[in-house]
C-alpha cells in the first residue's frame, strides 16, 4: 500500500479575511517544511490541490508550487490532486509539466479532472457547462503534445497548426496520469483515459463504493488499461485516540457539516440529518487515532474497500494549527509509515 501526502493549501477558515503578503509567505514556508517531513517519512508522493478565488486557500494553483517542490526535494514524487484541465490551454499544461518533470528528473504524476466549482470557471472566464467537452479535447491535445512530434489539431475549443512541444518529457513514454470524478460518466472516463482513478474524502457507503470501483475497473479493462484505485482520506495521529479525536476529528466533522449544509454530502445513509454528524459515527471514515489505529485503518481500506493507494490530508480549513500538523506528521512518519514502506520494499524484491 503506497501512501501519499496531500500538501493542503487551506490557510484558514472559509471566507477568512483577505490574506496579507506575510501570511502567504509564511504559509509557503510551512508547506515546504511539510514537504521535507513527508519526503523523510517515506511517503510515495506529495499531492497538490487546486482552488481559486477563495481567501482561505493561500496557494491557489499547482504549477508554481510543484516547481518549487521539485527544487526542494530529491526522491518523493510530485503530483496534482487535482488539476482542473478545462481551465487551461492544454499546450500550456503540456509544456509546464514537461519542465517540472525535467526539473524533478522524472517524478511527476499528473492528476486531472473537469472540476465541480463554478467559481473557478468564473475566475478564468471558462463556461462551466463546457467543462466535460473541454476536458476531452484538452486531454487529447496533452497526449499528442507529449508524443514529442509536430502535430495539428482542429477541435471545437482548441486548434493548433504544426506545433511541437520542446523540450519533451523526462519520463518515457509519459508521466503517470490520475483522473478524478465521482459520477458514473467521469468514473468510467478515468478507466478509459487514466492510469488511476481518484476519489474524494467523504464517507463511503460500501455498496455504492464497490459499484463505483467495479465501474472503473471494468472500464479500464475494456480499454486495455491497468487499473489503480486511489482513495483520499483525512488523517491524524496522536499518542492517544482521545487526543486525536479532540484535535482533529471534531474539526473534520464540522467540515462535513459545511458540505452537508450546501447539499453536497447527502448521499450516505448514515448521515441524513445534522444530528447524525458525530465523532463516534464518523470515526470509521478517517485514518485517525493512535499509530496502531492508523495502521489498522489503512489496512482496512485496502482489504475491505479495494483501495490500491491512499492520499492522506492532515489539515482542514478549521485547523489544526500549523505547528500541530508538523507534530502529527512527524509521528506518522516515525510510527506509521515504516509499517508500509517495508511492505512496499518487500514487494519490489
Amino acid at each position: 500500500m503506497k501512501l501519499h501526502y496531500l500538501l493542503d493549501t487551506h490557510g484558514g477558515p472559509y471566507d477568512r479575511p483577505y490574506p496579507s503578503s506575510k501570511e502567504v509567505a509564511d504559509f509557503s514556508d510551512q508547506l515546504f517544511r511539510e514537504a521535507e517531513l513527508a519526503e523523510a517519512a517515506g511517503f510515495d508522493s506529495l499531492q497538490v490541490p487546486e482552488r481559486h478565488m477563495r481567501s482561505e486557500c493561500l496557494f491557489p494553483g499547482s504549477v508554481v508550487l510543484l516547481s518549487a517542490l521539485a527544487a526542494r526535494t530529491t526522491k518523493i514524487r510530485l503530483g496534482t490532486y487535482i488539476l482542473i484541465l478545462p481551465l487551461y490551454n492544454p499546450m500550456h499544461i503540456a509544456e509546464q509539466f514537461a519542465m517540472i518533470d525535467n526539473l524533478s528528473r522524472g517524478r511527476v504524476i499528473l492528476g486531472v479532472a473537469s472540476g465541480y466549482h463554478t467559481g473557478y470557471n468564473q475566475m478564468f472566464n471558462v463556461p462551466f457547462n463546457e467543462r466535460g467537452a473541454r476536458f476531452e479535447e484538452g486531454f487529447d491535445v496533452l497526449m499528442k503534445a507529449w508524443e514529442g512530434k509536430k502535430f495539428s489539431y482542429n477541435g471545437k475549443y482548441y486548434q493548433y497548426t504544426d506545433v511541437q512541444l520542446v523540450p519533451g518529457l523526462y519520463q518515457k513514454p509519459r508521466p503517470e496520469i490520475w483522473v478524478g470524478g465521482m459520477f458514473p460518466k467521469t468514473i468510467a472516463r478515468a478507466g478509459r483515459l487514466g492510469d488511476a482513478w481518484c476519489s474524494d474524502p467523504f464517507p463511503l457507503d460500501p455498496k455504492v463504493w464497490h459499484g463505483q470501483v467495479k465501474l472503473y475497473r471494468d472500464s479500464a479493462r475494456e480499454h486495455g488499461n491497468k487499473s489503480k484505485v486511489v482513495l483520499m482520506r483525512d488523517a491524524w495521529v496522536a499518542p492517544t485516540r482521545k487526543q486525536a479525536e479532540e484535535t482533529f476529528l471534531k474539526l473534520a466533522v464540522e467540515e462535513w457539516l459545511f458540505y452537508y449544509r450546501w447539499g453536497i454530502l447527502t448521499h450516505h445513509p448514515e448521515f441524513q440529518k445534522e444530528s447524525d454528524f458525530t465523532t463516534a459515527r464518523a470515526a470509521k471514515h478517517f485514518v485517525c487515532g493512535t499509530p496502531e489505529d492508523c495502521i489498522r485503518q489503512v489496512e482496512m481500506y485496502g482489504k475491505e474497500y479495494d483501495a490500491d493507494e491512499i492520499v492522506l490530508r492532515f489539515r482542514l480549513p478549521g485547523g489544526p494549527s500549523n505547528a500541530k500538523v508538523l507534530q502529527s506528521l512527524k509521528m506518522f512518519g516515525k510510527e506509521v509509515m515504516p509499517e508500509f514502506t517495508k511492505k512496499t520494499k518487500k514487494k519490489k524484491k
